[in-house]
């Protein structure tokens, strides 16, 4: 059974967020050092990168099955303080489902960003806004709303840049990308990552000149010839 016939014509009114200390810590963290706390799963396509660099979002996903307007407008009036919208737009590129006005609403209700596997547009808007926003391309063709399309959901399981993503999955995300922490992990690797975090720190404050990798033995043994 498709994921459309699973998701469709459901809206799912309440879910369940990480602990907000969970959040705040990963907050605190970067995509590539939690992706190796999770055996490199859960990053989400190459291509769907922050809309501004030096872009930032840490938050619980609130999910969005397609890009119907109105669908998505309900997704963000269920969302709460702090929430990501993860827009599940199939990755279409031709034409934008997201743009500055629907930031603005969703600045005034404190929502952290969005992630969009499609298309945006108002680019200029959203930098100047400042708010978090990630995409796989900018066009200033939208779609025509209403749509004639499948009906769409919110809250229910979505892929999203090729990744599975249930309601309330820590989602993080900068410059690197956007990486999917399951809401059950979070927790569980949370104190993991923060001494990875604190490790490297401690490493690389140390370093005062270049130091040799030191590598030639490992290489010999390896069947390399130096010359």
């Amino acid at each position: 059974m498709s994921q459309y016939r699973l998701a469709a014509g459901r809206i799912v009114q309440r879910i369940e967020r990480p602990d907000a200390e969970v959040v705040a810590a990963f907050a605190g963290y970067y995509t590539g050092i939690v992706l190796d706390s999770m055996r490199k799963s859960g990053a989400m396509d190459v291509g769907l990168a922050p809309l501004a660099p030096g872009t930032r979002v840490c938050g619980p996903a609130v999910t969005c099955f397609g890009a119907d307007l109105s669908i998505r407008r309900m997704a963000i009036d269920l969302a709460e303080p702090g929430d990501v919208l993860v827009v599940a737009a199939g990755g279409i590129r031709d034409r934008a489902c997201f743009g500055d006005g629907t930031a603005q609403r969703m600045t005034m209700k404190s929502m952290a960003g969005a992630v969009v596997d499609g298309a945006v547009r108002d680019a200029a808007g959203l930098r100047e806004l400042g708010f978090p926003t990630f995409c796989l391309g900018v066009t200033p063709r939208n779609y025509h709303y209403p749509m004639e399309a499948e009906e769409g959901a919110v809250n229910v399981p979505v892929v999203c840049g090729g990744v599975p993503v249930e309601p309330g999955d820590l989602i993080l995300g900068d410059d690197d990308g956007v990486v999917v922490v399951p809401r059950a992990l979070a927790p569980e690797i949370r104190h993991e990552v923060a001494a990875k975090l604190a490790a490297e720190r401690e490493v690389r404050g140390s370093w005062t000149g270049y130091e040799p990798f030191d590598v030639v033995d490992e290489l010999k043994q390896r069947g390399y010839a130096f010359e």
